[in-house]
Protein backbone atom coordinates (compact mmCIF):
# COMPACT_ATOMS: atom_id res chain seq x y z
CA UNK A 1 0.00 0.00 0.00
CA UNK A 2 1.45 2.93 -1.03
CA UNK A 3 1.36 6.68 0.87
CA UNK A 4 -0.43 9.79 -0.59
CA UNK A 5 2.64 11.45 -0.60
CA UNK A 6 3.79 8.98 -2.85
CA UNK A 7 1.26 9.25 -5.30
CA UNK A 8 1.45 12.67 -5.07
CA UNK A 9 5.03 12.66 -5.82
CA UNK A 10 4.52 10.20 -8.41
CA UNK A 11 1.51 12.42 -10.60
CA UNK A 12 4.15 15.57 -10.31
CA UNK A 13 7.22 13.19 -12.03
CA UNK A 14 4.37 12.46 -14.56
CA UNK A 15 3.41 15.87 -15.18
CA UNK A 16 7.05 17.25 -15.77
CA UNK A 17 7.46 13.91 -18.10
CA UNK A 18 4.56 14.93 -19.35
CA UNK A 19 5.46 18.76 -20.14
CA UNK A 20 9.20 18.03 -20.80
CA UNK A 21 8.23 15.39 -23.65
CA UNK A 22 6.10 18.65 -24.93
CA UNK A 23 8.69 20.76 -24.90
CA UNK A 24 11.02 18.54 -26.47
CA UNK A 25 8.53 18.11 -29.48
CA UNK A 26 7.74 21.44 -29.92
CA UNK A 27 11.29 22.46 -29.89
CA UNK A 28 11.83 19.80 -32.39
CA UNK A 29 9.16 21.60 -34.40
CA UNK A 30 10.71 24.59 -34.05
CA UNK A 31 14.04 23.40 -35.63
CA UNK A 32 12.49 21.56 -38.35
CA UNK A 33 10.49 24.55 -39.72
CA UNK A 34 13.80 26.99 -39.06
CA UNK A 35 16.13 24.63 -41.04
CA UNK A 36 12.75 24.62 -43.90
CA UNK A 37 12.64 28.77 -43.35
CA UNK A 38 16.71 29.28 -43.59
CA UNK A 39 17.07 26.23 -46.40
CA UNK A 40 13.86 28.30 -48.38
CA UNK A 41 15.72 32.02 -48.59
CA UNK A 42 17.15 32.81 -51.40
CA UNK A 43 20.38 35.14 -52.61
CA UNK A 44 18.78 36.66 -55.70
CA UNK A 45 15.57 35.73 -57.99
CA UNK A 46 16.07 33.49 -60.69
CA UNK A 47 13.46 35.70 -62.76
CA UNK A 48 11.20 38.74 -61.91
CA UNK A 49 8.38 40.11 -64.29
CA UNK A 50 7.63 43.58 -65.41
CA UNK A 51 5.95 45.89 -62.97
CA UNK A 52 3.84 49.45 -62.22
CA UNK A 53 6.66 50.37 -60.00
CA UNK A 54 9.74 49.12 -57.82
CA UNK A 55 9.99 49.43 -53.79
CA UNK A 56 12.55 49.23 -51.51
CA UNK A 57 12.44 48.48 -47.78
CA UNK A 58 15.57 49.75 -46.58
CA UNK A 59 17.78 48.62 -43.83
CA UNK A 60 21.82 49.31 -43.09
CA UNK A 61 23.22 47.88 -46.33
CA UNK A 62 23.09 50.18 -49.27
CA UNK A 63 22.72 46.98 -51.49
CA UNK A 64 19.14 47.47 -51.39
CA UNK A 65 18.60 50.91 -52.27
CA UNK A 66 21.62 49.96 -55.03
CA UNK A 67 19.62 47.18 -55.95
CA UNK A 68 16.05 49.20 -56.79
CA UNK A 69 18.11 51.74 -58.51
CA UNK A 70 19.42 48.56 -60.85
CA UNK A 71 15.81 47.56 -61.48
CA UNK A 72 14.19 51.33 -62.35
CA UNK A 73 17.25 51.73 -64.77
CA UNK A 74 16.50 48.69 -65.96
CA UNK A 75 12.65 49.44 -67.03
CA UNK A 76 11.18 47.36 -64.62
CA UNK A 77 9.20 49.69 -63.40
CA UNK A 78 8.23 53.23 -64.09
CA UNK A 79 9.07 54.39 -60.48
CA UNK A 80 10.86 53.42 -57.35
CA UNK A 81 9.98 54.40 -53.81
CA UNK A 82 12.78 53.63 -51.06
CA UNK A 83 10.94 53.15 -47.93
CA UNK A 84 12.29 53.76 -44.52
CA UNK A 85 14.98 56.30 -45.33
CA UNK A 86 17.41 57.33 -42.73
CA UNK A 87 17.02 60.83 -42.05
CA UNK A 88 20.58 61.83 -42.76
CA UNK A 89 20.33 59.84 -46.35
CA UNK A 90 18.88 63.04 -48.63
CA UNK A 91 17.66 62.46 -52.15
CA UNK A 92 21.11 64.05 -53.56
CA UNK A 93 22.33 60.86 -51.37
CA UNK A 94 20.50 58.30 -52.82
CA UNK A 95 21.21 59.63 -56.72
CA UNK A 96 24.80 59.66 -55.79
CA UNK A 97 24.59 56.00 -55.52
CA UNK A 98 22.92 55.41 -58.92
CA UNK A 99 26.14 58.43 -59.96
CA UNK A 100 28.55 55.67 -58.63
CA UNK A 101 26.75 52.82 -60.58
CA UNK A 102 28.48 51.65 -63.79
CA UNK A 103 25.89 51.89 -66.81
CA UNK A 104 23.31 53.49 -65.10
CA UNK A 105 22.02 57.53 -66.09
CA UNK A 106 21.88 58.89 -62.67
CA UNK A 107 19.81 62.21 -64.59
CA UNK A 108 17.21 60.04 -66.33
CA UNK A 109 16.19 58.03 -62.80
CA UNK A 110 16.12 61.90 -61.04
CA UNK A 111 12.18 62.28 -62.19
CA UNK A 112 10.69 58.65 -60.75
CA UNK A 113 12.78 58.22 -57.32
CA UNK A 114 10.11 58.90 -53.98
CA UNK A 115 11.77 58.55 -50.32
CA UNK A 116 9.72 57.85 -47.32
CA UNK A 117 10.92 59.41 -44.22
CA UNK A 118 8.24 58.45 -42.22
CA UNK A 119 8.10 54.54 -41.87
CA UNK A 120 10.45 52.93 -39.19
CA UNK A 121 9.25 49.39 -39.41
CA UNK A 122 8.04 46.64 -41.48
CA UNK A 123 3.87 47.34 -40.39
CA UNK A 124 5.07 51.54 -41.71
CA UNK A 125 6.96 50.10 -44.40
CA UNK A 126 3.72 48.14 -45.82
CA UNK A 127 1.00 51.28 -44.95
CA UNK A 128 3.56 53.75 -46.71
CA UNK A 129 3.64 51.33 -49.48
CA UNK A 130 -0.21 51.45 -49.95
CA UNK A 131 -0.57 54.89 -49.54
CA UNK A 132 2.05 55.57 -52.18
CA UNK A 133 0.59 52.86 -54.73
CA UNK A 134 -3.13 54.26 -54.68
CA UNK A 135 -1.92 57.50 -55.03
CA UNK A 136 -0.11 56.82 -58.21
CA UNK A 137 -2.97 53.78 -59.45
CA UNK A 138 -0.18 51.01 -59.11
CA UNK A 139 -1.40 47.35 -59.67
CA UNK A 140 2.03 45.56 -59.83
CA UNK A 141 4.89 45.91 -57.52
CA UNK A 142 8.51 44.65 -57.08
CA UNK A 143 9.66 44.23 -53.24
CA UNK A 144 13.28 44.48 -53.00
CA UNK A 145 14.27 44.12 -49.54
CA UNK A 146 17.32 41.27 -47.78
CA UNK A 147 16.69 38.04 -48.38
CA UNK A 148 16.25 36.79 -44.80
CA UNK A 149 13.18 39.85 -44.18
CA UNK A 150 11.13 39.39 -47.23
CA UNK A 151 9.01 36.38 -45.95
CA UNK A 152 7.72 38.54 -43.22
CA UNK A 153 7.72 41.97 -45.18
CA UNK A 154 5.49 39.57 -48.26
CA UNK A 155 3.21 38.39 -45.36
CA UNK A 156 2.66 42.13 -44.11
CA UNK A 157 2.45 43.37 -47.84
CA UNK A 158 -0.29 40.29 -48.38
CA UNK A 159 -2.17 41.65 -45.49
CA UNK A 160 -2.07 45.38 -46.35
CA UNK A 161 -2.34 45.09 -50.10
CA UNK A 162 -4.31 41.68 -50.67
CA UNK A 163 -5.35 43.09 -54.52
CA UNK A 164 -2.23 44.20 -55.53
CA UNK A 165 0.63 42.08 -57.69
CA UNK A 166 3.45 41.43 -55.80
CA UNK A 167 7.21 40.11 -57.10
CA UNK A 168 9.87 39.46 -54.76
CA UNK A 169 13.41 40.99 -55.48
CA UNK A 170 15.28 39.29 -52.17
CA UNK A 171 18.94 40.75 -51.96
CA UNK A 172 22.01 39.62 -49.91
CA UNK A 173 23.50 41.72 -47.45
CA UNK A 174 27.17 41.44 -47.91
CA UNK A 175 27.75 39.89 -44.37
CA UNK A 176 25.19 37.30 -44.90
CA UNK A 177 25.80 33.51 -45.78
CA UNK A 178 23.01 31.89 -46.49
CA UNK A 179 25.07 28.88 -48.32
CA UNK A 180 26.44 27.75 -45.05
CA UNK A 181 24.41 29.81 -42.92
CA UNK A 182 24.67 27.09 -39.89
CA UNK A 183 28.38 27.77 -40.02
CA UNK A 184 28.23 31.34 -39.01
CA UNK A 185 27.08 32.20 -35.92
CA UNK A 186 26.69 35.66 -36.90
CA UNK A 187 24.29 35.07 -39.98
CA UNK A 188 22.59 32.17 -37.70
CA UNK A 189 21.55 34.67 -34.99
CA UNK A 190 20.24 37.25 -37.72
CA UNK A 191 17.84 33.84 -38.96
CA UNK A 192 16.57 32.75 -35.63
CA UNK A 193 15.84 35.88 -35.10
CA UNK A 194 14.20 37.17 -38.36
CA UNK A 195 12.22 33.43 -38.32
CA UNK A 196 10.72 34.68 -34.71
CA UNK A 197 9.54 37.27 -35.70
CA UNK A 198 8.19 36.02 -38.82
CA UNK A 199 6.37 33.85 -36.40
CA UNK A 200 5.01 35.94 -34.49
CA UNK A 201 3.66 38.10 -37.61
CA UNK A 202 2.17 34.72 -38.80
CA UNK A 203 0.47 34.16 -35.34
CA UNK A 204 -1.71 37.41 -36.46
CA UNK A 205 -0.64 39.16 -32.68
CA UNK A 206 -0.84 42.96 -32.74
CA UNK A 207 1.70 44.93 -31.76
CA UNK A 208 5.22 43.98 -33.82
CA UNK A 209 6.71 46.14 -36.05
Amino acid sequence: MSRFGDDERNSRKQMLSTLGGMASGAFLLFLIFFIIFAQSLKATPDYVPQADAIVVFTGTSPVRIETGLQLLAAGKGRRLLVSGVYQNQSFDTILGMAERMPDIDAEALRCCIDLDYRATNTVANTQETALWAEVHGFSSLIIVTSSQHMPRAFLELRRTMPTTSLSAYPVLPPNVRLDYWYAYPGTMALLVGEYMRYLYVLSGLPGFG
